[in-house]
């Protein structure tokens, strides 16, 4: 998939998910405004609509957006590790879209009772946002610098693998779901808070503290590559003046 094309796929659909995002809460009221539902029975139709008409909605707008993802590195020669990595970051940041101006209990259902900063969204939009501004060799784009390059691969695996260890009760609850049932999902939840972090005197080190220093090394890198392609192709190839006059000489001959 050509960049241009990219990046009007990925601006529509992430717009369009906004904006059903948004528009969520008045979709419900309209529904229980249409249905004419009693006190008693719209609290369960805000519950199943919340609860799987938003699941459906994210489900489409991740699988489209993985698509035009995919599309665009296979177009750009890179590999396809940075789909499964934009495949965790978004499934280590389902809270936000699965809760988030949504139905109250549909939040309590699914265990989700505060939010934190959506950091590995960030990274996924990070993402696409570099697939959008830089040329590849599709478009006869320099290399990016070779350290620059590597910073974002070694911050982009070490996130998506912290994804990973967020999606662990998720992955649990639907090994429940499927009948497999190995440890409790109160106890996948628990595991990361209790036991996944680093103390240094009175300060610890979780795994949110590493995702915002990933971050910026992520974004960092990006941007300089970015900025250094910028650079290269604004610049003027040096002209042989002897050549130009001797070309002009014949001419005038």
């Amino acid at each position: 998939m050509p960049r241009r094309q990219f990046a009007t796929y990925a601006s529509i659909l992430t717009v369009a998910m906004i904006a059903f995002i948004l528009g969520f809460p008045f979709l419900l009221f309209a529904l229980a405004r249409a249905i004419h539902c009693a006190p008693d029975t719209c609290g369960a139709v805000g519950l199943v609509l919340g609860l799987y008409g938003r699941m459906l909605g994210v489900l489409i707008y991740g699988i489209a957006m993985l698509t035009v993802i995919s599309a665009r590195c296979r177009r750009a020669g890179l590999s396809s590790w940075w789909v499964v990595a934009s495949l965790f970051w978004l499934l280590a940041a389902r809270d936000v879209p699965m809760a988030g101006l949504n139905f109250w209990a549909v939040g309590f259902s699914l265990g989700i009772l505060s939010f934190q900063w959506p950091i590995t969204l960030i990274f996924f939009f990070a993402f696409v946002t570099f697939l959008s501004l830089w040329k590849s060799s599709d478009e006869n784009g320099s290399e990016p610098p070779r350290r620059s390059w590597k910073m974002a691969q070694v911050s982009a695996a070490l996130s998506a693998i912290i994804g990973v260890v967020m999606c662990i009760p998720l992955f649990v609850t639907l090994a429940w779901i499927g009948g497999l049932r190995l440890i409790s999902p109160l106890s996948a939840v628990m595991f990361p808070q209790h036991y996944l972090y680093v103390r240094i005197g009175t300060h610890f080190i979780t795994l949110t503290t590493a995702l915002w220093l990933l971050l910026l090394v992520f974004a960092g890198a990006l941007i300089h590559i970015l900025v250094a392609q910028r650079r290269a192709s604004l610049e003027v190839p040096p002209t042989d003046f002897r050549a130009r006059f001797r070309s002009r000489a014949t001419k005038l001959r």
